[in-house]
């Protein structure tokens, strides 16, 4: 005699509770970061001087095996580095550290790259080369018939050091000289950026009052009397300067 078994009934499926998307996600390095951070660690071992200027970097393989990258990975680095005219690569003869003469220092990433790797002189000196070209700069600036159109000081937050900033580097452009106010405004952004303690210490040298005869200067189109007052703002003295006819004489 058979005994009929009544099947188990079939279950329902379960209604799983739609859960928040965690705020934790795996870590991994887009390839353009890890292209920048190859990058950096070639240019620190060249800065150092262990691949020395004129030496060849070890190959492909054995650099990809030392910094544990791809080859694709190492390749954009480098090429980036090249760019920046500190390697150059040549068939057959391989990846050539160049003269140092030859590196684009006025590069923001450079700039960076060197802070990072604890260089000191940074500020000190890209606040040297400003006060080589700014004074020629603002000569430009007002020779130029756009140098009405400079702006104030004034800034939101009332922030005076990024104020200045922002009108030299306004002054730069209408240099007209790109070059000029390309590095004025590499070094002014870098500084505003990573070091506003450095430009809080050499603006405050000045009184707010060479800041505006700067700037009447520069919209007047007193060329030379904007190139002594950039000078005076950059480098101030007890002396007030005096040119006559300026619009900044007292």
């Amino acid at each position: 005699m058979s005994v009929y078994r009544r099947p188990d009934p079939i279950p329902r499926p379960r209604q799983e509770q739609p859960q928040a998307p965690s705020p934790l996600q795996p870590v991994r390095l887009e390839s353009d970061d890890l292209n920048h951070l190859v990058a950096r660690k070639i240019f620190a071992a060249i800065s150092s001087g262990h691949f020395a200027e004129g030496s060849i970097l070890p190959n492909e393989f054995a650099l990809g095996e030392t910094l544990g990258v791809s080859r694709t990975a190492l390749r954009e680095a480098i090429k980036g580095l090249s760019s920046k005219g500190m390697l150059e690569t040549r068939r057959r003869r391989g990846t050539q550290v160049t003269d140092r003469s030859q590196w684009t220092l006025i590069d923001g990433e450079v700039i960076n790259w060197s802070r990072k790797d604890g260089d000191s002189r940074i500020s000190q000196e890209l606040w040297q080369g400003l006060t080589l070209v700014m004074p020629e700069i603002a000569r430009l600036a007002a020779a130029n018939p756009l140098r009405v159109r400079l702006g104030s000081t004034a800034v939101a937050g009332g922030n005076r050091t990024l104020g200045i900033a922002t009108l030299l580097t306004e002054i730069a452009r209408l240099s007209g000289n790109r070059f000029l106010a390309s590095l004025a405004s590499i070094s002014l952004i870098n500084l505003a950026r990573d070091d506003q303690p450095f430009l809080d210490k050499r603006f405050g040298a000045a009184p707010d009052r060479i800041v505006e005869d700067l700037r009447q200067a520069v919209i007047s189109g007193h060329v030379s009397g904007a190139a002594l007052a950039m000078g005076a703002f950059l480098e101030p003295t007890e002396q007030p300067v005096r040119v006559e006819g300026s619009v900044f004489a007292e």
